[in-house]
């Protein structure tokens, strides 16, 4: 994946968390506000993961 695909990603990610914490917030459903922790998390995860050198 280039690096540019990278942070599409990754800015996609972090775009639908926020969606998904604003809706749940505001209809009280818990289960948007869990799949908004879940995509925060994989937010983070991609930011720190260190990079692989390809041959």
């Amino acid at each position: 994946m280039t690096t540019l695909g990278k942070y599409l990603m990754l800015g996609a990610l972090i775009c639908l968390a926020l969606v998904c914490y604003f809706v749940g917030s505001v209809t009280g459903a818990v289960s948007f506000i869990i799949l908004g922790i879940l995509l925060e998390v994989a937010f983070w995860v991609g930011i720190f993961k260190p990079k692989t050198r390809t041959r």
